[in-house]
């Protein structure tokens, strides 16, 4: 494994506490979806219009178990980014998290612009895919230019 900055290590774990914090915010949506549960919302009321609205699934599966699987993926391909080191990696979390931003941004739209309401726990799982984004980007930048760019070293 080649030198690495130290702030490189401090990004990562960041990124992974960030990514744990919404897999704990969609395990709740998730959990609120199958068992009919209202969300808890006193902070900014809208969310359960939200939970209930025709946007709430695609393809037949519903949103929060699709944040469970996105923030599963980018915890593991950041605890193998933390480990291995290789380009690979490096490129797959910044693509994953550029889904995820792109993913996070519509469904905010879809929220303020068409249902005219807003989650909470929605939100927040926004503005983390937004700062894992950030992150994930940096991180593959900082990976090419600090270890040659090489994509020989797939995993």
């Amino acid at each position: 494994m080649q030198k690495d900055f130290p702030f490189i290590h401090i990004l990562l774990y960041i990124f992974l506490a960030l990514a744990m914090v919404g897999l704990a915010d969609s395990a709740y949506l998730t959990n609120a979806y199958y068992t009919g549960s209202p969300l808890s919302c006193e902070t900014i009321p809208g969310c359960n219009e939200v939970a209930k609205s025709p946007y709430t699934q695609i393809a037949g599966v519903s949103l929060p178990v699709l944040g469970v699987i996105y923030y599963t993926f980018t915890i593991f391909n950041a605890l193998l980014y933390l480990f291995r080191r290789t380009t690979y990696a490096a490129t797959l979390l910044a693509y994953l998290t550029t889904l995820g931003f792109f993913v996070s941004a519509y469904f905010t739209y879809v929220q303020v612009e068409l249902i005219k309401a807003v989650c909470i726990y929605c939100m927040s799982s926004a503005v983390i895919a937004t700062i894992l984004f950030g992150i994930g980007t940096f991180i593959r930048k900082h990976h090419l230019e600090y270890h040659d760019g090489q994509m020989g070293d797939i995993v």
